[in-house]
């Protein structure tokens, strides 16, 4: 079939949703029709693992997808973990720390079907919200362990001075990097979406002869350098646009749809 062996990972938020945050039905049918033409389709996103099931039904996803950022890898059809990479346990008197500092800024604590929050704020209310989940609050002491990813909500430039201050750290165990404007993710080095794609590659490669890459944000970086074909949609930061291959039209245009047509000159 036409797309035998091609393989699309498309990051969400910013990039395959629109600004409200909706999936387009462009996109779906676009999907649709890639994949009925023996094409591979996953997403690549910062956000939890349930979110495409309870948010996204209808989304035709017939490869693992990738969550936290890379933390886990996840098959969405059969509810199977393939792998998750969780942080070392000594972060949690980091975080303290930091949140003594900053007390007013919130901080989400991931953990495989779970998320913890420390100052929830209306952003962190309605990303609960969108993507399908409670937000938990809980004394330090109670939080399990296993965490996935940590991210902190707060306007950019409080982010920057907490970016700072966790690099000024120089540990060496820690992947810091934005999501969103106001998002600022912290994961285990080793997780990262591009990351996650090799970690796929290694298993399913055989079976791949194209990868293509859609994102937006410096946590696509990666994922985009990964790639075969990297894409990025034109709001999507400068050094995303610098590391791909294609820019199409920002993300309240279809991206799906686009990325096929580039696809033509590579089949």
């Amino acid at each position: 079939m036409k797309y035998d062996g091609i393989v699309i990972y498309s990051d969400l938020d910013g990039t395959l949703l629109d600004a409200e945050r909706k999936l387009s039905k462009e996109n779906m049918d676009a999907i649709d029709y890639f994949t009925s033409q023996g094409g591979r389709f996953g997403v690549a996103t910062g956000r939890m693992e349930q979110t495409t099931r309870i948010k996204f039904p209808d989304l035709n996803l017939n490869l693992p997808s990738i969550f936290f950022n890379g933390a886990m890898i996840y098959e969405t059809n059969t509810d199977t973990v393939l792998y998750k990479t969780a942080m070392s346990d000594d972060l949690k008197p980091v975080l303290r720390e930091i949140m003594s500092i900053y007390p007013k800024v919130c901080c989400e604590i991931s953990i495989h079907g779970k998320s913890y929050v420390f100052n929830p704020n209306d952003t962190a209310r309605e990303m609960a919200e969108r993507e399908g989940f409670e937000l938990e609050e809980a004394p330090w002491d109670d939080i399990p362990g296993e965490w996935l990813k940590v991210l902190f909500i707060e306007k950019h430039e409080t982010l920057k001075f907490i970016k700072a201050d966790l690099e000024g750290l120089n540990r060496t165990d820690l992947n810091i990097v934005f999501s969103e404007h106001e998002f600022l993710d912290i994961m285990d080095k080793s997780a990262s979406k591009g990351a996650a794609l090799k970690r796929l590659k290694s298993i399913y490669g055989n079976d791949w002869r194209l990868i293509v890459t859609v994102g937006d944000n410096d946590n696509d970086l990666e994922l985009i350098q990964t790639a075969d074909l990297g894409i990025a949609v034109d709001n999507a930061t400068p050094a995303v646009k610098k590391a791909s291959d294609y820019i199409i039209m920002d993300h309240n245009t279809p991206c799906i749809p686009q990325v096929l047509e580039v696809l033509e000159g590579h089949l």
